[in-house]
């Protein structure tokens, strides 16, 4: 949990590779760690894992009860580690160690844009100091690799149980709620496009982002163009049903019986199609014309970008102190050093050249209204494209009513009517490619609709939530910290500056000074100082909080950058008072043992010595 990678795990070669004895050396064939472990309820579990043998090491055992302490039969069950999953599934270790420890891990926003656990590797670091990575930054060094974001604040607000923890998390979730609503909202938009096109229509009304006001002041709504005209989807339906009404109205006429009729139909057809052809020509002009100028903004927005990077870079170059400029901005040209004008024409008295600053601005505005002007021009031309689309297909329908009226004024006069015939199903078709056009127009609407509502909600619900995510409660605690942390550090010998001017900020729960970071240039031994401070501090607080720490420090080689021997001797009275409030610290040091027995007296402790010439770790016996 302390470490980036499995292969830079802080083991030694005595218990994987080879071990000194007093017989000399021998391969190490077999080694495991077992350990047992103690929670809030006072249940037991003894884990155990191969670290070299036959067995994977990424393999937990568990065996549920003090299996080291007291012998005896316990249930057994294994868990795996390092596998996708080790946080969330049922087989996963870590997800059982988290319930053991009685923590309900949430989930924190990860910098792919997805959820993940908090992991314990993320936790751990504030409550085990390990010696070779451990003492070399004043915040725990939390592992990156999980790629969560804000990995130390959100560790932070997890074990001082702060409400800031909850309010920065619901933000986050509401912030991503309101993501998917607008990607909801902009996929909506697009399929009520996509089904314009299917009539060759257009969305009047139609916002591109997610809005909380529905229905808008102005119902969005699909236009279809007649002719040169645009008219709304409904109004289209209407006229035909109605033409269609009047023509079910009517018994199909027989040929002989509207045959002078069929030749004025035929004519006004033959018009109708050299009419929309006509049109169509117009409005091809028109939009290469349109396109033209699209074509003439384009390149005149590149000439402004261009000119806008070299006054920028000239900016740029001005700041730096650039002598070219100041002899230009003072009238002389900086190679013969005669007076020159920088304006083709005289200036009149009042008026002045403007500035790089102004030039820019103005350039910038350009830019702008430029890419406005492309943008009305370019809907333009899709609309008139449209158009075009809905006008070819009307010239369609009118070619095949001429070519159905050619062969009705052909046919047996005693026969019914084939134009009339095809009029009335060219219209049942169109009415039915209309209504299902309109339908789905309609569905999109009301998925807005739906949209809109949740939107609102959501808004509602964030800005409901305070500006700072720290609560009133939060800032009692992180004071608290705070006060501990200060007194730690006098207590310890803290010298660089005043041990109150540090202060653990509200937003990044790091010791500052003056509202900033720890500066650098405190020394090396004030370093390890502020680290014992700042992580003993937080178990100190666990004892008048009810906070979801563990109630654990573990420092490895605490005596880091030869901190002096009465700061130590202080650090392990403070660690002492940990067991009064059924709490554990646990040191492992290299400390000579009269110095550190010396250190203890008076104390309540259990030490373990393992003497100068006694081996910690040493071949099975057996």
């Amino acid at each position: 949990m302390l470490t980036t990678s499995q292969s830079e795990l802080p083991l030694t070669p005595a218990v994987l590779e080879k071990l000194e004895t007093a017989e000399g050396w021998q391969d190490v064939i077999e080694s495991a760690v077992y350990l047992e472990i103690e929670n809030a309820n006072k249940e037991r579990i003894t884990t155990f894992r191969q670290l070299r043998g036959d067995r994977d090491k990424n393999l937990i055992g568990v065996w549920y009860g003090p299996a080291l302490s007291q012998r005896g039969e316990y249930e057994f069950r294994d868990f795996f580690v390092n596998r996708g999953g080790g946080a969330t599934r049922e087989a996963g270790f870590h997800r059982e160690l988290a319930r053991f420890l009685g923590w309900e891990l949430p989930l924190v926003p990860t910098f792919d844009g997805n959820e993940s656990p908090l992991y314990l590797q993320v936790l751990f670091p504030f409550f085990f100091v390990e010696q070779k990575r451990g003492w070399s930054s004043v915040t725990p060094i939390v592992p990156s690799h999980l790629r969560i974001r804000h990995p130390h604040e959100r560790a932070v607000e997890f074990l001082l149980s702060l409400d800031a923890y909850k309010n920065a998390v619901r933000r986050q979730e509401l912030e991503l709620e309101l993501s998917r609503c607008q990607n909801d909202w902009a996929q909506t938009v697009r399929t009520a496009r996509e089904v314009a096109n299917q009539v060759n229509g257009a969305c009047q009304g139609l916002q591109e982002n997610a809005t909380v006001k529905w229905p808008p002041a102005v119902s969005p709504s699909l236009m279809v163009p007649i002719d040169q005209q645009w008219v709304s989807i409904t109004a289209r339906l209407a006229q035909a049903k109605e033409s269609l009404s009047e023509l079910v109205e009517r018994e199909i006429p027989r040929v002989e019986e509207i045959a002078n009729q069929a030749e004025s139909e035929l004519a006004e057809a033959e018009s109708e199609v050299s009419r929309g052809e006509a049109i169509v020509a117009r409005l091809l002009e028109y939009a290469r014309f349109e396109q033209a100028e699209i074509e003439a903004m384009d390149s005149r927005l590149k000439q402004i970008e261009a000119d806008l990077i070299r006054n920028k870079d000239d900016r740029t170059l001005q700041k730096m102190g650039s002598e070219g400029f100041n002899t230009l901005n003072r009238g002389e040209c900086p190679t013969c050093h005669q007076g020159i004008q920088d304006s083709l024409l005289p200036i009149a008295a009042g008026q002045e050249v403007m500035t790089l600053d102004q030039n820019i601005a103005f350039l910038e505005q350009q830019r702008r209204t430029i890419q406005g002007a492309i943008g009305e021009a370019q809907s333009v031309i899709d609309a008139r494209s449209r158009q075009m689309l809905a006008i070819r297909q009307e010239i369609s329908e009118n070619r095949s009513k001429v070519r159905a009226l050619r062969q009705t004024l052909i046919s047996d006069g005693r026969l019914p009517s084939a134009a009339a015939i095809e009029e009335r199903i060219r219209l049942e078709h169109e009415i039915e490619r209309l209504e299902k056009v309109a339908e789905s127009f309609q569905e999109a609407m009301s998925k807005l609709g739906t949209v809109a509502e949740e939107f609102r909600s959501l808004r509602a619900e964030l800005q409901a939530l305070p500006r700072e995510n720290t609560s009133s409660d939060d800032r009692t605690k992180l004071n608290g910290w705070t006060s501990l942390m200060q007194t730690q550090l006098e207590q310890y010998g803290f010298g660089s500056f005043n041990a109150d001017e540090i202060r653990i900020s509200e937003d990044q729960y790091r010791p500052t000074h003056d509202g900033f970071d720890l500066p650098s240039s405190i020394s090396a031994s004030d370093l390890i100082r502020t680290i014992w401070a700042y992580l003993m501090g937080m178990l100190e607080l666990a004892r008048d909080f009810e906070i979801s720490h563990p109630g654990l420090m573990v420092f490895d080689e605490p005596r880091q950058q030869s901190a002096r021997e009465v700061s130590f001797r202080e650090l392990l009275r403070r660690g002492a008072n940990a067991k009064q409030s059924g709490q554990q610290v646990i040191f492992f040091t290299s400390e000579e043992p009269d110095h550190l027995r010396s250190a203890l007296e008076g104390l309540d402790y259990v030490l373990h010595d393992f003497g100068d010439d006694e081996k910690i770790i040493r071949p099975d016996p057996s």
